[in-house]
């Protein structure tokens, strides 16, 4: 029997993530604290790296050494070399030699030269191990960054999640994870370059207090110049980090709008606006590149400077030849440690960002919809499906889409939900399905004793009774096995057979070349609209639920096929609930009868 229900028509349906969301304008990101971003990073990093990231730095402190060690080998091969600069230096190195029987010159500098080799050796292995720790360490604190922020947005509440746009969430999984893993490099080289100046500076003390006293004094002047240098990068990284977004948003549009632009002759301003964005974000690029220069010169000015004072401080204290050598050669290897090291804290300072837009995101999303899971799931029994006195109004909105439903659809009914476009379709199913709550009443599944209230309790047991077919219907780039599988058990081969033929795909599938091994490239887009839809169908009901949900899920396939599906789904699933949302007529006439959603202010029974 065909009924029609009148029901209500909110002003507006905001039912799902921002679905123009490219083309919306980036939003710009909150300055915030660079010290504060740091100091999170740092922490998320010790607390992921554990004991593998103390490892790391022992052999950062262990290259360090050995490095110090091989430079102080120096000054015995100095000595050596030039025994007429060697003064008590040389008179050290020979009497220890001597006291293991090594007598004659030759023979101090060759053992000399073969600690010095081996010590080198040594160390390129420490430093080897180190770096290949350092990727491990870097590749998985960015997998468990990525991990989370999809966890996070797996167990959002969709009503914080419709608000995020499409491309901010593609952005951060893409180019900020990217920028991310950078960060994470340029942190464990700051720490390395760190040790290694730490290290050297102990060397340089040891010989000769006043020529250290020297290099420490210019160290700190370059601080000085470089700290608001560093602090201005932060800020154009950030600004080149909006221009990134709004670049990969309106690629995302071009892209999704690139069929109608060309129909329209449009192409053309799409990529104006392309080239635009992208003049903006180079100019921050050559921005960023400018502060980098000048950071390169003020630390090759203050390191000549240092080397200078050094030589003549050494002159006029009468400081050894060998002595001044070799704190010539720690001083050169110094200035490597420490370009790395302002090189990168400048860079750390323009990806921080990145992390900011991570930590941002994850405050967005709040706190994770309370499902409970696993064994403190309760089994949920369908039956009847009541809607008791429920209002919904999403946050902000002056009108609200539900006010005051009472609705029941019986256990095993095909019912069909109708309404113009706006008048809250899509939010019903939302609530059906729990991705949205009531704001008032309640939604009660079961009958009498066996009746729950769908809720955080019941949630995860009624889902997994529950098929959603949408209209673009969502394939995974894998086999049309793996498709019909996805998200269910794996089932036999005559099962998948058996569904595609209750869908109408069977034919379709059999005259592929691999058959179910046939791949799906792009997500099925080389398939036709109402293929991809009977494909999504039989994986529907290869999950035996006691809800059905079909949205717009049968709109690309003909009358008369759609027509002969829907009798194979109402004889696969004789108790199931079968809910389809449509507007074609010829759908709606074949169900027991047909909510139709008109004006908020009526309530229906």
């Amino acid at each position: 029997m065909l009924g029609f229900m009148p029901l209500f028509r909110p002003s507006s349906d905001r039912s799902g993530p921002d679905r123009s969301g490219p083309d919306r304008a980036a939003p710009d990101m909150p300055a915030g604290s660079l010290a504060a971003d740091g100091a999170a990073l740092v922490g998320d990093f010790v607390r992921h790296g554990g004991r593998r990231l103390g490892a790391a730095v022992g052999l950062m402190l262990a290259g360090g050494i050995l490095e110090g060690v091989g430079l102080a080998l120096l000054v015995p091969i100095f000595s050596l070399l030039a025994p007429q600069t060697g003064g008590r230096w040389r008179a050290m190195v020979v009497e220890t030699l001597a006291s293991v029987g090594l007598v004659t010159r030759l023979e101090q500098l060759a053992a000399v030269l073969v600690a010095f080799c081996l010590l080198v050796g040594v160390r390129a292995i420490v430093l080897s191990t180190r770096d290949w720790l350092v990727s491990d360490l870097t590749l998985g604190f960015v997998d468990h960054r990525r991990l989370m922020v999809v966890t996070d947005l797996a167990h959002a509440r969709w009503s914080s999640l419709a608000r995020l746009q499409h491309a901010r969430i593609a952005h951060i999984l893409s180019s900020e994870i990217t920028r991310l893993a950078f960060a994470c490099s340029v942190l464990l080289q700051i720490m390395a370059a760190g040790i290694m100046l730490v290290v050297q500076a102990i060397l340089m003390i040891l010989l000769s207090p006043v020529v250290a006293l020297v290099v420490i004094g210019f160290a700190l002047l370059g601080l000085v110049v470089l700290v608001p240098l560093s602090r201005r990068a932060g800020a154009v990284g950030r600004s080149s980090a909006r221009f990134a977004f709004r670049i990969a948003g309106e690629t995302a549009h071009f892209l999704g709008g690139l069929k109608i632009a060309v129909a329209h002759d449009m192409a053309d301003a799409f990529v104006a606006q392309i080239g635009e964005e992208g003049t903006k974000l180079r100019a921050q690029l050559a921005l960023q590149q400018r502060f980098q220069s000048r950071v390169a010169i003020a630390s090759a000015t203050i390191a000549s400077l240092a080397g200078a004072m050094m030589i003549f401080g050494a002159v006029l204290l009468d400081i050894p030849t060998v002595t001044l050598l070799a704190a010539l050669v720690v001083l050169v290897r110094m200035s490597g440690p420490v370009r790395s090291l302002q090189q990168s804290v400048q860079q750390l300072f323009g990806v921080l960002p990145a992390f900011t837009a991570l930590r941002d995101l994850k405050a967005d999303l709040g706190a994770p919809v309370p499902v409970t899971t696993g064994a403190g799931a309760q089994a949920v029994h369908h039956g009847t499906i009541r809607f008791e006195r429920v209002t919904f109004r999403y946050p902000g909105a002056a009108a609200p889409v539900f006010e005051g439903l009472d609705l029941a659809i019986g256990a095993g009914e095909l019912v069909g939900l109708s309404g113009a476009s706006g008048t809250g379709k899509t939010s019903f199913v939302d609530l059906l399905t729990g991705l949205l709550e009531p704001s008032q009443g309640r939604i009660v599944i079961g009958e009498g004793d066996d009746s729950q209230a769908l809720g955080p309790a019941i949630l995860a047991g009624w889902r997994r009774r529950l098929a959603y077919v949408a209209q673009d219907s969502y394939l995974i780039n894998d086999s049309i096995r793996r498709n019909l599988t996805w998200g269910s058990d794996v089932r036999p081969d005559p099962d998948l057979w058996h569904a595609l033929a209750q869908a109408g795909a069977a034919e379709m599938v059999g005259a592929m070349p691999q058959g179910l091994d046939t791949q799906m490239d792009d997500r099925g887009t080389r398939l036709s609209g109402g293929e991809r839809q009977r494909i999504a169908l039989a994986r529907a009901l290869l999950r035996d639920p006691g809800l059905l949900i079909l949205d717009e899920a049968t709109n690309a396939i003909d009358v008369a096929t759609e027509q002969a599906v829907i009798a194979n789904l109402r004889r696969a699933l004789p108790q199931a609930t079968i809910l389809i949302i449509a507007h074609r007529e010829e759908t709606l006439r074949a169900c027991d009868r047909v909510i139709l959603l008109e004006t908020a202010q009526t309530t229906a029974a």
